[in-house]
């Protein structure tokens, strides 16, 4: 599940992204509209506070498409062998391991932690029941050609 994760598909590479293009990245892996993925994730955020963590969580753990350094994995490793878009994740990723340690005590003083959790929770189980019902990407995503080409002619 780890290995074939989606991709962020952010705006400057040819997404529909809002923010950090984690709902285009899961409705172009999983095969759903990317509206809906969105749906879920402001859903889960209102009932439960936890999409707001997992949305987060997401954008630190998933690379671009076309880059092999989520923005997590971009901060330890030396800058100098990171790629252009990787050095901006990198700063990005300060922001976003900043949100969850923000976030983690306002909502346990807002509410039950326990229903926060519960959010998180089901959005793992949404996104285990999606990965079973299509466990390898699609092809289109493994050549990621489509997305260098937009990116070169910027």
């Amino acid at each position: 599940m780890w290995q074939t994760r989606p991709r962020r598909i952010p705006k400057d590479q040819g997404g529909k992204a809002v923010f950090g293009g984690v709902c285009t990245g899961f409705g172009a892996r999983y095969g759903h509209d990317p509206v809906a993925v969105r749906i879920a994730f402001v859903l889960t955020g209102f009932v439960f506070g936890g999409g707001i963590f997992a949305y987060l969580l997401c954008w630190l753990l998933m690379p671009r498409i076309g880059e092999t350094a989520s923005p997590g994995r971009a901060i330890m490793v030396p800058k100098n062998t990171l790629t252009p878009a990787e050095r901006k994740d990198r700063r990005t990723a300060w922001w976003l391991i900043l949100g969850p340690i923000i976030f983690v005590p306002t909502a346990h003083e807002a509410g039950d932690s326990r229903i926060t959790l519960g959010g998180f929770v089901v959005f793992l189980l949404l996104w285990f029941v999606a990965y079973a019902s299509h466990p390898e990407p699609p092809q289109s995503l493994d050549d990621d050609l489509v997305w260098r080409n937009n990116q070169t002619r910027r």
